[in-house]
């Protein structure tokens, strides 16, 4: 299955990928062999510590990682020791990310840094002919049976290729703020 989108330097950059249960994700998900793919296990990070330990721990984050939403945001646009010509974060169980009643609002910050992190590397110049950006994309990925689990994803839905037909579903808003 092609998804043109996360070879893409445009946004959205961060999307929500509704599967069936117990599907292989990595069949879902085409992207070239020459992309970093990090995978993050959306059951450690119910809580915004668990998140960025997961983040750091998943994506080898320099010992000066802050452990906080400015330092993901830094480490996530930068990523020198992880040279590549795009990056693909994988987010699987994305209905248990930041679940605690506390830290629930922290999901849209979450988001809002994926999508920051992506519009850092569309801007950079890139090795290829064109100089312009590296695509940077992050799937949030949840089953079927657990999308209702939150209200909104603040994400759209990762357009996918089938046979040359599209499928379409409805867009999560997004809000800025910290």
């Amino acid at each position: 299955m092609s998804i043109t989108a996360l070879q893409s330097i445009k946004k959205p950059w961060a999307h929500l990928l509704v599967h069936a249960e117990g599907e292989a994700l990595d069949k879902l998900l085409s992207v070239p062999a020459h992309f970093v793919i990090k995978t993050i296990s959306g059951k450690k990070c119910k809580t915004k510590t668990g998140l960025l330990d997961e983040f750091s721990r998943v994506f080898s984050f320099p010992d000066y990682f802050g452990h906080n939403w400015d330092a993901l945001e830094e480490c996530l646009a930068d990523l020198d020791w992880l040279p590549a010509k795009g990056y693909l974060v994988l987010v699987t169980d994305a209905d248990q990310v930041l679940t605690k009643p506390d830290e629930e609002d922290d999901f849209e910050t979450f988001v809002e840094i994926l999508n920051e992190a992506g519009e850092a590397w569309s801007l950079k110049e890139s090795d290829d002919a064109t100089g312009n950006g590296l695509p940077f994309h992050a799937v949030l990925a949840v089953s079927e049976r657990h999308k209702r689990t939150r209200h909104n994803w603040f994400a759209p839905p990762l357009a996918m290729e089938r046979k040359g037909a599209k499928s379409t579903g409805s867009k999560g808003s997004k809000t800025s703020g910290r």
